[in-house]
């Protein structure tokens, strides 16, 4: 089990989530295993935006991963927000970034209000507020085992480790940041 304290904004997890999603569905011919989930060290002061709770991910099967406990956000989440998402090849080895595979950055409220993949299940499975509302508001939010369900990698994607790096900006400055790396073997 993977502990995911603290847990980068949760709704930026979204963005994660559909990127491990990308990896994680059992009829595939490879198998995912999350290395490590933590905070962005290099982004200071992230308690200002978010009090991480005991959100944490856990492995619960071949591919599949689940998604549960308490966060809240300390202020209310709109477009002058921003989501990036970054995913690149790692050597981990030697702790090295490689090409840029994967590159997300959107306005808070349209990266949720577009999302039709992960977003709407998660919704079912917490108290966190239907899509179409902006700004998102601040508050204490609860999920109960969301378990990912997105599935986009084809079944000849590249086996190795990806790192993937989340960040919600406000007004282009990283204010909050998770850190993963998976394996796809």
């Amino acid at each position: 089990m993977a502990q995911c304290r603290p847990l980068y904004v949760f709704l930026q997890l979204l963005a994660i989530v559909s990127v491990q999603n990308v990896f994680c569905e059992n009829e595939k011919p490879y198998n995912v295993e999350l290395n490590s989930f933590e905070r962005d060290q290099s982004i200071d002061n992230q308690d200002k935006w978010v009090d991480w709770g005991n959100l944490r991910m856990k492995k619960i099967g071949r591919n599949k991963f689940a998604v549960a406990g308490d966060f809240e956000f300390k202020f209310n989440m709109g477009d002058e927000q921003k989501i990036s998402l970054r995913v690149f090849v790692y050597d981990s080895k030697a702790s090295q970034k490689g090409p840029l595979v994967m590159n997300v950055n959107k306005p808070y409220c349209q990266f949720i209000n577009e999302d039709k993949d992960t977003y709407p299940y998660l919704q079912k499975v917490s108290n966190m507020p239907e899509q179409g509302k902006c700004p998102f508001p601040k508050g204490k939010y609860k999920i109960d085992n969301y378990e990912m369900e997105t599935n986009f990698l084809p079944d000849n994607a590249p086996k190795g480790d990806y790192i993937l790096e989340l960040s919600l900006q406000d007004h282009e400055i990283p204010v909050a940041g998770l850190v993963a790396v998976v394996t796809l073997t």
